[in-house]
């Protein structure tokens, strides 16, 4: 039995990989306390929660549909001129689980998934002044795929960012139903008409390879085949050599080397081999608290290698201080501690 609590075992466990790995410290050791011992969970175990899913999606994407025409005005509006403003003045993130924070034990959200949200390690990351990261995405992309990607598009348009963020924006593009690559590929190319419209940088996530997760936390017919996953990377690789502002970060290395426990380079800083594994959850496939510091690190790099016009020096490249100051923000002197969601 796990004589700590599940958030502590999930801190405790971050914390030693940050601090072991990052800073080059010595092999991390594994700590019996935190062996959960809980029972395997299954997709198929959260496929009684559909119905009721379906619903509140449904119910969320037709109000946003409500405003769809005025939405439209104004993303048109905002994508006629480049916003002129330095790119970490206004970030706005879109996208899926793995950017909205999730975790197995909380499929609806709780203490320790508000602790997820990739929006909080990109504000911990950036040392530079800058406005709170917006995050409009949603672990309920899966369920409606182009109504949830048209309405983040056209808010996250409305906010008029300067920087976006699309970690994995496309994944359920390409994943989730199809029956043939075709029809896959199809919805992939919806995915990236609706990125179309911003003309301010932009940071896209490619596919990773997912199929660890199958039987937890996807079925087998939400897997798409090699194929069409190669060809679907090839695609946003040609789409974004055309778009000189557009990145492509490659989500789909980090979640290989991760799932096999293989060395990771970011920024000049290596996690040695046998000590990744722990950047993911137990479901192979959402980022632990320590793997969103690590992928915020890893989206500033990647865009920096790109934008050599500035610096390095605004973003806290201390992955430990990173995860630290995600999990608990910064108090104004004088204020109790408390909990912190955003």
């Amino acid at each position: 039995m796990c004589r700590l609590s599940e958030n502590e075992c999930l801190e405790k466990n971050d914390q030693l990989l940050i601090m072991e790995c990052m800073l080059g410290a010595s092999v991390l050791e594994k700590d019996s306390s935190c062996n959960h011992g809980r029972k395997r969970q299954t997709a198929f175990k959260l496929r009684g929660l559909i119905l009721l899913l379906t619903l509140l999606s449904g119910l969320a994407i037709s109000v946003c549909g409500a405003e769809s025409q005025e939405a439209a005005k104004a993303s048109k509006s905002a994508a006629v001129s480049a916003p002129e403003k330095p790119p970490w003045s206004r970030i706005v993130m879109i996208g899926a689980s793995a950017s909205a924070g999730f975790i197995e034990s909380e499929p609806f959200g709780g203490p320790t998934t508000s602790k997820l949200r990739l929006n909080r390690y990109l504000d911990a990351a950036l040392v530079t002044t800058h406005e709170p990261v917006r995050n409009y995405s949603s672990a309920m992309f899966f369920m409606k795929p182009e109504g949830q990607g048209q309405s983040q598009s056209e808010q996250a348009l409305q906010s008029n960012p300067s920087l976006l963020v699309a970690l994995d924006y496309l994944f359920w593009f390409c994943y989730g139903d199809g029956s043939t690559d075709r029809e896959r590929l199809q919805r992939f190319e919806q995915g990236l008409k609706f990125l179309e419209p911003f003309r301010c940088p932009l940071i896209i996530g490619d596919l990773p390879d997912a199929s660890a997760a199958v039987e937890r936390m996807l079925t087998p017919d939400q897997i798409p085949s090699p194929a069409a996953l190669s060809a679907a990377n090839r695609r946003l690789k040609e789409w974004a050599s055309a778009r000189k502002q557009t990145v492509v970060i490659p989500l789909s290395a980090f979640m290989r080397n991760a799932m096999a426990n293989k060395p990771l380079t970011v920024h000049g800083q290596t996690l040695a081999e046998g000590k990744t594994r722990v950047l993911l959850q137990d479901d192979k496939l959402h980022p632990s608290a320590a793997g969103c510091a690590v992928l915020a690190l890893a989206i500033f790099d990647s865009f920096l290698s790109n934008e050599t016009s500035l610096s390095s020096s605004d973003i806290r490249w201390n992955a430990k201080e990173v995860y630290h100051l995600a999990l608990e923000p910064p108090r104004p002197a004088n204020t109790p501690a408390r909990s912190v969601t955003r």
